[in-house]
C-alpha cells in the first residue's frame, strides 16, 4: 500500500510526524491534487518504453504515478530530508531510482552524473524515449530548461509544471516585456503548448502566484539543422539581451572579436553592412528580432568571422 500523501491533510501529517517543514528557499510547494498529477502523466503519454527524468521528487507523489507507467524513472531531489522520506515511500517500485543531488552542476549545465545514468539506460534500451516530467522547483526553472535543451541528452518531450511567469517567458513573442533568451532558445528547440493553468489551491503550501502545465515537444535534430553553429547563435542572443536597452548594433559590438578598440570603426562598419544586407534597422533593439531574425543574423556574422579568419 502506498505511503505517499495525496491530500493536504495527509501531507501535513506526513511532515508533522517527521518534524519537518517545507523549505521556502528550495521552492517547496507540493502539488497535492491527484487528478492534476494524473493529468500531467497523461499529457506526457508515459508508457513502458519511456525513460523519465523527474526533478524535485518531493514526497514522491508524481514519481509514484510515473513509475506505474514508465519503464524507468530517475527522480532527483536536492533536499536530503525529502530524499530519505521519498526513497522509503517509493521503495516498493524497483523501476524508480531516487538520487540525492542538485540537478545543475552549474547555472548552465546538467550534473554529469545524471547525464551519465540516463545515457547508460538509453544505451541498454535502444528503443527507449527520454522524457522529462516534473513539478519543477521554480528557482531553477529557467536555467534547467535551457541547460537541458543545450545538453547532449536526446530528450524528446517535456511536461512541466511552472510558475506562470516562466510560462509567459517561454511563449512570449518579440517586442514584449517577457521576450528574452528563454523565449528564443525554446522556440528553436521546441513546440510549446500550454495545457492548463493551476490555481494556488492545488499546492501545499499555497504559492502567491498562478502556475501552469506546459508540454514541450523537443526536436534537437531540427534545431541543429537550422543552426549548426549553436554556440555562436547562443552568444549573439545572450549578448543582445544583456544589452537590452542598447540598439541592436551597439549590443552586437560587444561580441568577442568586434569589441577591439583598434578596429572599432571597421567592426562597426562590417556589422552595419550585415544588418543592411538583412534589411534590419541597426537602431532597433534586439528584442524586436524573432527567431528567424536571430538565425539569419548568426549565419551572416558566422560568414563575416570566417572571412576575417581566412
Amino acid at each position: 500500500m502506498s505511503t505517499v500523501p495525496y491530500t493536504v491533510s495527509a501531507m501535513k501529517v506526513f511532515f508533522r510526524s517527521r518534524k519537518l517543514f517545507p523549505k521556502k528557499r528550495l521552492g517547496q510547494n507540493f502539488l497535492v491534487d491527484k487528478n492534476v498529477l494524473l493529468s500531467i502523466v497523461d499529457a506526457a503519454a508515459v508508457c513502458d518504453r519511456d525513460i523519465v527524468l523527474e526533478v524535485g521528487t518531493g514526497t514522491g507523489s508524481l514519481a509514484e504515478l510515473l513509475g506505474e507507467r514508465a519503464g524507468r524513472v530517475l527522480s532527483v531531489e536536492i533536499d536530503r530530508d525529502l530524499f530519505n522520506l521519498s526513497r522509503y515511500a517509493l521503495s516498493s517500485r524497483d523501476n524508480i531510482h531516487p538520487v540525492n543531488m542538485d540537478i545543475l552542476s552549474s547555472k548552465t549545465s546538467i550534473d554529469p552524473r545524471v547525464v551519465g545514468i540516463l545515457k547508460e539506460w538509453l544505451r541498454a534500451d535502444k528503443g527507449a524515449v527520454l522524457k522529462v516530467v516534473s513539478n519543477l522547483p521554480y528557482s531553477i526553472s529557467t536555467p534547467f530548461i535551457i541547460a537541458l535543451l543545450e545538453s547532449e541528452l536526446p530528450v524528446e518531450l517535456m511536461v512541466l509544471t511552472l510558475q506562470k511567469e516562466i510560462v509567459d517567458r517561454l511563449t512570449a513573442g518579440p517586442s514584449t516585456k517577457d521576450y528574452g533568451v528563454l523565449s528564443i532558445i525554446a522556440r528553436l528547440f521546441c513546440v510549446t503548448q500550454v495545457i492548463r493553468t493551476l490555481p494556488p489551491s492545488v499546492f501545499w503550501p499555497q504559492p502567491q502566484v498562478e502556475s501552469a502545465i506546459v508540454r514541450l515537444e523537443v526536436d534537437k535534430e531540427k534545431a541543429r539543422g537550422l543552426m549548426p553553429d549553436y554556440e555562436l547563435f547562443s552568444t549573439i542572443v545572450r549578448t543582445t539581451f544583456q544589452s537590452r536597452r542598447k540598439t541592436l548594433l551597439n549590443g552586437l559590438l560587444r561580441l568577442k572579436g568586434f569589441s577591439d578598440g583598434a578596429g572599432a570603426d571597421a567592426n562597426k562598419k562590417a556589422l552595419q553592412d550585415v544588418l543592411k544586407r538583412l534589411g534590419i534597422d541597426p537602431c532597433i533593439r534586439g528584442e524586436a528580432l524573432d527567431l528567424e531574425g536571430f538565425l539569419e543574423l548568426t549565419r551572416e556574422i558566422r560568414t563575416l568571422k570566417g572571412e576575417e579568419n581566412g
